[in-house]
């Protein structure tokens, strides 16, 4: 698809948080076909809101209504991130790896090693440049978010 990503894409907490904080998250529903949160991702957004950041009980009420939440294979060698990134971005890097996906990540580590690892990423800017091409936002919105 030329103005897509290989599916399905995983997302990162920093991605979910940035589009839950314009409570914009079923945004992410929308333009992605796949998009996927990995349990440590879901782990990471629902910490933040017991820790106060309410704004992220948006993003909780959506992993039931758009965004699936699926486990990634256990570690098998190809890939170890656990040792450069925090477990959420981890997971949802080797989830990428071993589904031949694309990862949505803001992390510059995470974004390093997934372009070691030659995985197609993206980040906010990215998916808020394809929701315009795919006429789901218009560039207004896109700034607003």
């Amino acid at each position: 698809m030329p103005d897509g990503y290989p599916q399905p894409v995983f997302l990162d907490a920093t991605v979910i948080s940035n589009f839950a904080s314009t409570n914009s998250v079923e945004f992410l529903g929308y333009v992605l076909e796949s998009p996927i949160v990995v349990p440590a991702v879901r782990d990471e957004i629902e910490q933040g809101v017991k820790h106060g950041h309410e704004y992220l009980a948006n993003a909780v009420e959506a992993f039931d209504s758009g965004l699936a939440v699926s486990d990634v294979p256990p570690e098998i060698g190809r890939v170890s991130p656990h040792k450069r990134l925090d477990s959420g971005e981890g997971e949802a890097v080797r989830g990428a790896v071993e589904r031949d996906g694309t990862i949505a990540t803001d992390d510059l580590a995470a974004r390093r090693l997934a372009t070691e690892l030659d995985v197609p990423v993206t980040g906010s800017i990215g998916l808020l440049v394809l929701g315009i091409k795919r006429e789901h936002i218009d560039s207004e919105t896109a700034d607003d978010y």
